[in-house]
């Protein structure tokens, strides 16, 4: 793996850090589990809750928990000894059913019909607790307009970019990668290890498989994530990692980071199984309890999807 190109100078975050981004989380859902439909239906309305935990940093009642956290960094390029400031936020989710991650897009009954919304605009009509911009699913760089898709069950699109990885959550909220390559197109992707798979995603690349980070020579090469890429290309960034089952971080950044030192950062605030960049750029949003998060220039950029936590908790 290459040295990074940047080093943390005001604020080091170790792994053992995860153990404090929840904390309590785990006991402090309820016991009883709610599920919520397979569907392109939104979940439950979680702000009528009143008794439940809820404030601008964390909301919780017994099937979800979500913590949001923001920092603003100092760092230096070794290459010649500047700084610049960096901002990141992250939302540490942990849910009680996998029917909780869910997608949705612009349009309420169908995502390859072009339709395109604002990431607030999706998250409010299906009573998103965390939504993130999901993989832009009608189109690319190019407008390659021939991703798979595949969401809550349906495939909407069955055609592959062979070279951009790939995204698979089955039905235990369980994260699964395959990396761009023509096996892409013939392997099966509605069931993976046995198990149904509800949501698929074609963006990348993946930065993180199997607890272990992928080399600077595949994320870095623009091959897997044209344009976007490139060692001295820090652009804004979004990501969603799997932690452990039904535990994620969605993070983001605004610009001067690349997506080897994304990776590096994500794992360093917690010890991700798998990580995996989604749209980012100017569309990047992160929306939690009816509120854009993160920082961004423009708040009205609009989209075709995003990947949403929801709560399944129907309230006394």
């Amino acid at each position: 793996m290459k040295k990074r190109i940047y080093t943390w100078i005001r604020r080091g975050i170790s792994a053992a850090a995860a153990a404090l981004l929840c904390a309590g989380a785990g006991a402090a859902l309820g016991e009883e589990t709610y599920t919520l439909p397979i569907d392109l239906s939104g979940g439950m309305k979680y702000d009528a809750g009143a008794s439940w935990k809820k404030d601008r940093n964390c909301y919780e009642d017994p099937t979800i928990r979500a913590e949001f956290h923001e920092f603003r960094e100092n760092m230096v390029n070794p290459q010649d000894n500047g700084t610049h400031g960096v901002y990141y936020c992250y939302v540490d989710v942990k849910i009680k059913h996998p029917s909780q991650l869910r997608t949705a897009s612009g349009d309420p009954a169908n995502f390859t019909r072009g339709i395109m919304k604002r990431t607030l605009d999706i998250a409010k009509r299906v009573q998103a607790v965390v939504a993130v911009d999901g993989d832009f699913c009608n189109s690319y760089y190019g407008q390659e307009g021939n991703k798979y898709c595949l969401r809550q069950g349906v495939v909407y699109r069955d055609t592959v970019v062979d070279y951009l990885d790939m995204l698979l959550i089955d039905e235990d909220g369980n994260f699964h990668i395959r990396q761009g390559g023509p096996e892409l197109a013939e392997m099966n992707k509605e069931e993976i290890d046995g198990k149904k798979v509800i949501n698929a995603f074609q963006f990348g690349p993946a930065l993180v498989i199997d607890g272990e980070p992928v080399p600077d020579e595949y994320v870095l090469d623009e091959k897997h994530s044209p344009l976007t890429a490139q060692p001295q290309n820090w652009a804004a960034r979004i990501a969603i990692a799997q932690i452990e089952p039904l535990h994620y971080l969605v993070f983001s950044n605004w610009y001067g980071l690349n997506l080897a030192q994304v990776r590096d950062l994500v794992m360093s605030i917690a010890p991700c199984k798998t990580v995996y960049v989604l749209d980012g750029g100017n569309s990047g949003q992160v929306v939690f309890q009816k509120h854009q998060v993160n920082q961004n220039e423009v708040n009205d950029r609009t989209i075709y999807d995003i990947i949403y936590f929801a709560s399944a908790y129907p309230g006394e």
